[in-house]
């Protein structure tokens, strides 16, 4: 029997979730947005009810799973309600607005027993499934060197309206990420770090806002752990010809081990249509270079797939409930150092 889901939250990103919903056989049974204009037209093409309450959608027994997709300041809430109905849950990143909420969110979810996912699709992009793969034919990591730079515009002499905070009003960017380029970008690229090198101990780290602005354009830091020195980097920039495929993107890792070299070059996020990452395995046994190429495709479609096949099966394989905490914890920590100019350890709490 195919699952039932309501889906709270129907904004921009809701259209790559719904997307692969739809393509997953999913039944989506609620639509739930304050703004009617968006939920009437999915409720009509998903022959699904809508609603301006999320606690309509919980109280309903048929629902299986909800996907939480409002803003990150909303997750806390409309998680924990929803763990407490007994409902499995998909949550976009970030999970919180802060590391205390976040371990609250994912605690309750395993004293619950709950199959709980923080949305970050980049793991399940072909070419990071292809990377880690490999890792262990790298040998001993030695360094990584990730980093995300996205154009967002000349933020830096001219910020937008987005990033202007207006009177005493914060900039429609704080006011709906929380933050800036840290949590908007520097989110997923610290999950990539995560699931491909593990964990790290500590982290020194520096933080830019553009003049004018509210929110960072830069966030940048060292990390040390047990599989080396990984230095971290996301910026706000204006350039439009950059990248690997000269579109303003510029998103790569670099993991150098005893054995060998591993690169992913990423392609813009939402022009996963038309555009694909790239992994390259340089292996020094054999002084070979191995690119691999993939076709366009959905890491959403594919991260949606993955997550209703253990949510249907009563299990947590593809990615642990976790994920979302230690990216949120790992955020927390870069903006202590940032602030205190001084290296942080950082507090796992789980």
């Amino acid at each position: 029997m195919a699952l039932t889901v309501g889906v709270i939250g129907c904004g921009d990103i809701s259209r790559f979730h719904f997307a692969g919903l739809e393509k997953a056989g999913v039944r989506v049974a609620w639509v739930c947005d304050i703004n009617e204009k968006v939920t009437g037209p999915l409720a009509a093409k998903f022959n699904a009810r809508f609603t301006k309450d999320y606690r309509e959608v919980l109280a309903d027994p048929a629902v299986d799973a909800v996907w939480v997709l409002t803003f990150s300041t909303n997750h806390r809430e409309i998680c924990l309600a929803a763990i407490a109905a007994g409902k499995a849950v998909v949550c976009e990143k970030t999970l919180a607005t802060n590391p205390q909420d976040a371990l609250e969110i994912v605690t309750a979810a395993h004293a619950r027993g709950t199959v709980f996912f923080t949305s970050y699709m980049k793991r399940f992009m072909p070419a990071v499934e292809k990377a880690k793969e490999l890792i262990p034919r790298l040998g001993r990591i030695l360094t990584t060197h990730i980093r995300a730079h996205q154009c967002w515009g000349d933020v830096w002499t001219a910020p937008g309206s987005f990033l202007k905070p207006t009177g005493d009003q914060p900039s429609p960017c704080k006011a709906r990420l929380g933050g800036g380029i840290l949590l908007a970008g520097g989110s997923h690229i610290l999950d990539l770090m995560n699931h491909l090198i593990g964990r790290p101990d500590t982290v020194f780290a520096d933080m830019t806002t553009p003049s004018g602005s509210d929110v960072d354009g830069l966030a940048a830091a060292m990390f040390t752990g047990p599989n080396g020195v990984a230095h971290w980097e996301t910026i706000m920039h204006g350039h439009t010809r950059v990248g690997y495929l000269k579109d303003g993107w510029d998103e790569r890792v670099e993991i150098v081990g005893s054995a060998g070299r591993l690169e992913i070059l990423s392609n813009e996020w939402n022009h996963f249509d038309t555009k694909a990452a790239v992994c390259i395995h340089y292996d020094e046994a054999t002084g070979a270079a191995t690119e691999y190429r993939f076709a366009p495709v959905s890491p959403f479609a594919r991260a949606v797939a993955a997550f209703c096949a253990d949510i249907a099966a009563k299990r947590q394989i593809v990615q642990n409930a976790i994920t979302g905490y230690e990216v949120d914890e790992m955020i927390g920590a870069i903006q202590e150092s940032a602030a205190s100019g001084k290296a942080v350890k950082i507090g796992w709490k789980t």
